[in-house]
């Protein structure tokens, strides 16, 4: 339950989510304290997300597996159990990966190796695909699991094996223009069992205790902050498209209408503007909001791509269109009239499928601010603009380690990278 917590709790908090990803790809602007809206990253949150994904989530489902390995319990439900606990493992490595791109991963979370080696992303992405296939074909439907300690399934080993097959559609499609025959030979395998419905998405739902509450609740109520409003861009966007997500999306200010900053300014600027600007709705700020850790619409636009791509077989446009009513479903939006009306006016474009998915997976993703960074450097949709007040000229393609690697474990960092705060290299599966 702590591990699932902690994992969730920085995907979906300010660290992670909110003062990174969201802002990486547009989606939030800075109105005051607006450093990381020019890249300038502070070396305690980067070292926060480090330790956070290896000891407090990691290193915490090593244990809990090995405390699996000690129960007094038939085979096949430890066996269930364990597969679980990988699959999570497999969604934090991933984090941690395309956050970072090498990381120590075959000898992390040794006891006996307190300074691991760090692997290439390429091992790293090859180990998780095959622990995420040999736990997908592990897990037995027939058999329990986790009677109680599972805040996401409650259990349910029938959605955990559509979880993990869909995570690896995810991975399998990441990899796909740095290793095609990887990316082919798992997306056969994940495309067997996939999720299907919203009521099978994986979700962590935060608890209305404030220790354990949404931690963008907890930035607003709890820590008073309110640093963050939605972009021009994703108004502009939004708006050209009569896309109508954006009342789900963002408040109103107070003379009406929804009214975006513009990205990556000087903290004056930003500041000047605060009161004028639409903030997140405020449903995603309640205390008990949850987490999607992976979307029915993601998965629809990763079959689409593996269509289009030639990966596996079956209709791009179809999967793509599935993609963007899934999405408004999500966000409440039900009438098939409507969304067919949106649907005509935001035709697929196999020519430039990328720019088709790519610019609806950025809306999609509104959310999920690691994710849509990881698909816009991989997709290069939609075209994004750098703050013209960057301490570098491009939208960073990496986070820089943290100094307690680059002071603890400096020998093993320094046989990966002689520029390790470097933020605009690119990791391994960003070819384009």
């Amino acid at each position: 339950s702590y591990a699932q917590f902690k994992l969730y709790d920085y995907s979906h908090g300010r660290d992670m989510n909110m003062e990174h990803g969201k802002l990486m790809v547009q989606h939030y602007a800075q109105n005051e304290y607006a450093e990381e809206s020019r890249y300038q990253y502070g070396e305690a949150s980067i070292d926060d997300i480090w330790f956070v994904l290896y000891a407090e989530v990691l290193k915490e489902l090593e244990t809990a597996k090995e405390l699996v390995n000690e129960q007094d319990l038939p085979e096949d439900i430890k066996s269930n159990k364990k597969a679980i606990i990988d699959i999570l493992k497999v969604n934090a490595f991933m984090l941690l990966t395309d956050s970072f791109g090498d990381i120590p991963y075959t000898e992390a979370l040794k006891n006996d190796i307190p300074l691991p080696n760090y692997d290439s992303q390429e091992t790293v992405y090859t180990g998780m695909l095959s622990t995420l296939s040999s736990a997908a074909s592990s897990l037995d439907t027939k058999a329990i699991s986790f009677s109680s300690g599972d805040i996401i399934y409650n259990g349910n080993v029938g959605k955990w094996k559509k979880f993990a097959h869909s995570l690896m559609l995810r991975l399998a499609i990441r990899v796909s223009d740095a290793a095609p025959s990887t990316a082919t030979k798992y997306a056969a395998t994940a495309v067997t069992d996939l999720i299907t419905s919203l009521d099978e998405e994986p979700r962590f739902t935060f608890d209305s205790a404030p220790d354990r509450s949404n931690p963008m609740w907890r930035d607003k109520v709890q820590d008073s902050r309110d640093d963050f409003a939605i972009t021009e861009l994703l108004v502009k966007e939004l708006n050209d498209r009569n896309d109508p997500r954006l009342a789900a999306f963002a408040d109103e200010v107070p003379g009406g209408g929804i009214v975006g900053m513009p990205y990556g300014l000087d903290d004056n600027s930003a500041s000047s503007l605060k009161s004028s600007t639409s903030r997140p709705h405020a449903k995603l700020l309640e205390a008990t909001a949850h987490h999607v850790i992976l979307s029915l619409s993601e998965v629809k636009f990763l079959l689409a791509e593996a269509y289009q791509r030639g990966i596996l077989t079956g209709n791009a446009e179809a999967a793509y269109k599935e993609g963007i009513t899934s999405s408004m479903n999500y966000w409440g939006i039900t009438d098939a009239d409507a969304i067919n009306d949106y649907l005509n006016t935001q035709p697929y474009d196999p020519s430039n499928w990328k720019a088709s998915i790519g610019t609806q997976k950025w809306i999609s993703l509104y959310t999920s601010g690691t994710e849509a960074w990881a698909e816009w450097r991989r997709l290069d949709q939609p075209n994004l603009k750098p703050s013209a007040n960057g301490v570098v000229s491009s939208i960073p393609t990496k986070m820089p380690y943290p100094q307690s690697e680059r002071s603890n474990n400096a020998s093993s960092l320094s046989d990966v990278s002689n520029k390790p705060t470097n933020i605009t290299v690119k990791v391994w599966w960003d070819k384009n």
